[in-house]
């Protein structure tokens, strides 16, 4: 009995030794770079890049003034739409909240943003800083390839002049 009892011990000793850790999903551990798009302020195109365990540069390019960015003033227009663009780079911090069968992490982190506008004679250029302030990420153990997100950001427009902005988007990312 004795022996039967220390085999086990032993086999359950190396078993532990030799196995991985469990982890409901690849974002962030085997696949460190993603890529997808997202909708909302802006809508466009959304890249994720794992640089450590809990953190990861995030990147957007886009069209820009939709939602609640559109500052029409006296049906000027010629200023928002898909002639403009915007391009947003933030380093994020991530925790975790839930693991299991899907993984759930929030985040926040600094960045900023640059916004241009097609077809104008002055005044086309916005630079920002960003901080996402409420991030939520969404990974799957099945397909353990997959990240769907939401966040939103507040935001200090520099140039051409000093206010604030909000931003906020939903979108999903295939990691390779």
């Amino acid at each position: 009995m004795k022996r039967t009892i220390v085999s086990a011990l032993v086999a359950t000793s190396l078993l532990a030794a030799v196995a991985k850790p469990a982890v409901a999903t690849e974002v962030g551990y085997n696949r460190k770079f993603g890529l997808g798009v997202m909708v909302g302020d802006p809508t466009g195109l959304s890249a994720k890049l794992w640089i450590a365990p809990t953190n990861a540069l995030d990147f957007g390019l886009g069209f820009w003034g939709y939602g609640v960015n559109n500052r029409c003033v006296n049906n000027d227009c010629t200023r928002y739409g898909y002639g403009n663009g915007t391009f947003h780079m933030d380093y994020l911090w991530q925790s975790n909240i839930v693991r299991g069968q899907a993984q759930l992490d929030w985040h926040i982190g600094v960045g900023g943003r640059t916004v241009w506008w097609g077809g104008c004679n002055n005044n086309c250029f916005e630079l920002s800083a960003r901080a996402p302030a409420a991030g939520l990420d969404l990974m799957f153990q099945n397909p353990a390839f997959i990240e769907i997100f939401f966040e939103l950001a507040l935001g200090l427009i520099i140039v051409p002049g000093i206010y604030p902005q909000i931003e906020g988007g939903l979108g999903g990312r295939f990691y390779f």
